[in-house]
């Protein structure tokens, strides 16, 4: 039998221009700290999928939260190795990108899944491309766009599903 579970808004941005990112990702790591589990080296460790259409500001959102975490040296795209590993501190923190996996085997083959049991902060982003690869405790953070003549915007909401 199954647990019912519902989702509880953590966090949300309203609506903010690809200006304002940066205040948006510092109000986000403060709402992260509050859902996400402490690690003894200042870190925190979980998962968190990314969900948003193509061009929503996922990666740039990644970024630019691994720049307040302190991560060491550049950060890029996990498109075309599908897990960047970055370190802040002694935090681990890795950045997976689905979008070019063919399937949900292809994850579970690949080893993915090793990564959401090991300490660090996972950020995943197209976490559709495998749907069962995510744990049942795994934050989303929901991207959506709205693009229009008057108000192009973007705003990010993270929720948590709690069991009922």
């Amino acid at each position: 039998m199954t647990t019912p579970t519902k989702q509880q808004r953590v966090f949300d941005s309203d609506w903010y221009s690809l200006e304002g990112l940066d205040a948006v990702a510092v109000r986000l790591h403060e709402a992260f700290k509050q859902v996400l589990t402490p690690l003894g080296h200042g870190g925190y460790s979980g998962v968190v999928a990314l969900h948003g259409p193509m061009w929503s500001g996922k990666t740039t959102l990644v970024n630019a939260l691994c720049q307040i975490w302190g991560v060491d040296g550049e950060t890029a795209s996990a498109t075309f190795g599908l897990v960047n590993a970055y370190k802040a501190g002694e935090w681990p923190i890795f950045h997976h990108d689905l979008y070019r996996l063919s399937g949900e085997e292809e994850a579970w083959d690949l080893g993915l899944s090793e990564y959401f049991e090991a300490d660090g902060l996972n950020l995943v982003e197209w976490p559709e491309r495998a749907p069962g690869l995510m744990p049942p405790d795994a934050l989303l953070l929901e991207l959506l766009v709205e693009d229009t003549l008057d108000s192009p915007g973007r705003r990010a909401i993270l929720w948590q599903v709690q069991a009922s």
